[in-house]
């Protein structure tokens, strides 16, 4: 009796796709308030939501796709990309800050639609066709502006990625405003439209999903497009936070974006996880890098974590599986 009560326990945490995030965020939140008297500091959570905000507005395209049944590991480079075509386009060809911002999503769509291209159409493997899409936007990047900054920028555009909203006593970043409401419209959607339901179902059984006339190629095509999109915004929005458009800016941020994702609860094999899920995720990649920054961790130990993050995340849904498995026998 004791032992079914148990398992029912044990289920039912397992059926909670996102305790991949909430525990070791729960262990590392305590770790880090212990080991630095700044950690709880209110400009501290700020700057941790602030870091976690840029990896939310790229993560909900990649969630989107990896719930779709693909992935794309481009984005770092189009998060660059989106930057330096937007600052290009003020400072060099003078164009207003808002028809300087389409230009850059435009560039990311484009990338977005190759890639989509690639896989759907092509039938080339995902891996295979983003990172070859990675250097050619890293590349176009770095022949372009030859390592050199993109800068000055208009202070009206600064001024997104540098103020805060007034709320209540509170100073809110601009980013974390933006992000927030990006990732309620997207949990919308993939709860409440058929478009959600059949991103599911395209990713949990793409073959029966074709068969019963969801146009899974489709689907993915457009999620490709999306990411690419919402990869080039926040390339926009962190050019408009730093000041300038630089290069090197989005060097790893696909395994950080993919980290937390997969952490978050998203399964690399499609047709599960959340928005919810993904903001836990972003948030815990944010905070231990910011924990570990406090504690005086070594930037290339942080490097090491991250990594070991990423296999602890992609080899929990095996765990997972494996128990469920158990369970059931």
């Amino acid at each position: 009796m004791e032992t079914s009560k148990t398992n029912k326990v044990l289920w039912k945490i397992l059926e909670v796709r996102e305790v991949g995030a909430i525990l070791p965020l729960i262990i590392g939140f305590l770790l880090f308030s212990i080991k630095s008297d700044r950690f709880l500091s209110s400009d501290n959570m700020t700057n941790v939501l602030r870091i976690a905000s840029f990896t939310m507005i790229c993560s909900i395209g990649e969630c989107y796709l990896l719930i779709a049944g693909s992935w794309d590991i481009s984005i770092g480079a189009v998060y660059s990309l989106g930057g330096v075509a937007a600052g290009l386009a003020m400072t060099t060809y003078g164009l207003p800050i808002w028809l300087s911002v389409v230009i850059a999503l435009a560039c990311g769509a484009v990338v977005g639609v190759f890639n989509g291209f690639l896989v759907q159409k092509l039938d080339m493997p995902a891996f295979v066709a983003t990172v070859g899409t990675q250097f050619m936007a890293r590349g176009l990047v770095q022949g372009i502006t030859r390592g050199t900054p993109v800068y000055p920028l208009p202070d009206a555009f600064l001024s997104v990625g540098q103020n805060n909203l007034n709320l209540i006593g509170l100073a809110i970043p601009w980013v974390v405003v933006i992000a927030l409401l990006l990732s309620i419209v997207a949990a919308l959607i993939l709860k409440y439209t058929t478009y959600g339901r059949k991103l599911y179902a395209a990713g949990g059984n793409g073959e029966a999903a074709r068969l019963a006339g969801i146009p899974t190629s489709r689907l993915r095509f457009g999620a490709f497009v999306l990411t690419g999109v919402l990869a080039a915004l926040t390339g926009v929005l962190m050019a408009s936070r730093l000041g300038s458009a630089q290069s090197a800016v989005g060097n790893g941020f696909e395994m950080i974006v993919i980290a937390g994702a997969v952490i978050g609860g998203i399964s690399m094999a499609g047709g599960a996880g959340s928005i919810f899920g993904m903001a836990l995720g972003s948030f815990f990649m944010a905070m231990i890098t910011n924990g570990m920054t406090l504690i005086k961790i070594s930037a290339y130990w942080q490097t090491l974590v991250t990594g070991a993050l990423l296999v602890f995340a992609c080899s929990l849904e095996y765990v997972r599986n494996r128990l469920k498995a158990s369970l059931n026998s």
